[in-house]
């Protein structure tokens, strides 16, 4: 609602309700110029679909920015009414100049998406291998229950590991868990009637049939040791995963951290480690971010060169580790000289959050090169 606003914001506010009304009250006047009855009505419905898909479902697109792919009829009207006038006022001529020119704006548009989308030869290998393994944890874990754990090796670069994995997608037909789920960690229950939830991620790794995760340590419970990126695990590997984590806890926050907050944040060989001890799930259960300011703009992506910083995040939820009372996520960093870096966890603002406050702090890094 407009009642929290603020004078200048209110007004903002309330010109872009008298813009939008007008330029509804034009476009209905133009279409009543143009069309028939029975065609304003098909087009009415169309440009509409995407505010009753708000109204309906309200309580989840105000979470969801991406579902504004729902008002692609208020365009699509727009569009074909003003290819309509053109149409009646000058001919048809000028209408297939204009589509000829938009289908050429977008031909154009995606070779340009591939060429900045694309990945390096090196990146495209490891995740070609990635994709395979996952197929094959698949074929094994359909229809059973498997908790997902997140990683501390930092050996994957940002670009391969895009660190919110669609492990939905990459393990469809399995019953999936997250270890850093902020309600708990949740187990399968084998009659399918419910979910219940665990204390921690050594009882419910215990629980479920197999264990996936992005670190290789070897054990007699892992299934997967032909693999490169992607390991599977027997339930009984978490007491040989817990114990990777406490050796790597105990490496990362034997030095001095770079920055003390709500969490401590360590700079490794190209990644920040964020730890925190004691650690409950509720503080984990915010979004990691880092904005890297290179020492030359020139190492950024182009799409990023604008805003002058690279912006990185994770879900800690699915990216990091609790364990024995502790947390601990890595974010990886590019391999270019760094200037500083930004980092910290975003406030959750929905009513009745109790976990984690949002901080953040900023890094000076004067070393070129890799980060120490």
């Amino acid at each position: 609602s407009a009642s929290g606003l603020s004078g200048p914001e209110l007004s903002v506010y309330l010109l872009s309700l008298l813009a939008a009304a007008v330029a509804a009250a034009a476009l209905l006047r133009l279409a009543r110029s143009l069309l028939a009855r029975r065609r304003r009505m098909l087009l009415a419905a169309l440009a509409l679909s995407g505010f009753c898909w708000a109204l309906l479902m309200r309580h989840n697109v105000a979470y969801h920015p991406h579902e504004a792919m729902y008002y692609v009829g208020v365009p699509l009207v727009l569009y074909s009414l003003l290819l309509l006038y053109v149409r009646r006022r000058w001919g048809r001529s000028p209408v297939v100049g204009v589509a000829v020119a938009a289908l050429l704006a977008f031909v154009a548009s995606v070779f340009e998406m591939e060429r900045r989308q694309r990945p390096d030869a090196r990146v495209a290998e490891i995740q070609r291998t990635a994709m395979a393994e996952l197929g094959a944890i698949r074929e094994t874990t359909r229809g059973k229950a498997v908790l997902v754990i997140g990683s501390v090796e930092p050996e994957w670069s940002w670009q391969v590991t895009q660190q919110q994995y669609k492990w939905r997608y990459y393990l469809a037909g399995s019953v999936l868990a997250y270890s850093l789920h902020t309600q708990g960690a949740m187990r399968y229950h084998p009659a399918g009637v419910a979910l219940t939830h665990f204390p921690d991620m050594e009882a419910a790794a215990r629980a479920a049939d197999f264990l996936v995760t992005r670190d290789r340590v070897e054990s007699g419970a892992l299934l997967t040791p032909g693999n490169q990126r992607v390991f599977l695990y027997g339930s009984a590997g978490i007491d040989d995963l817990v114990e990777f984590y406490r050796a790597t806890h105990q490496r990362v926050a034997s030095g001095e951290p770079a920055a003390r907050s709500w969490f401590d944040v360590y700079l490794g060989d190209r990644a920040l480690f964020h730890v925190k001890e004691p650690c409950v799930r509720e503080d984990a259960g915010l979004t990691v971010f880092a904005e890297v300011v290179p020492e030359d703009p020139k190492d950024l992506p182009q799409e990023r060169r604008r805003h002058g910083f690279e912006d990185l995040r994770i879900l800690f939820q699915k990216s990091g580790v609790l364990f024995e009372g502790k947390c601990m996520a890595v974010l990886p960093l590019p391999d270019y000289p760094v200037s500083r870096v930004r980092t910290g966890q975003q406030p959750y603002r929905r009513p009745g959050w109790k976990g984690a406050p949002g901080w953040e702090v900023e890094i000076p890094v004067s070393r070129p090169g890799r980060l120490p």
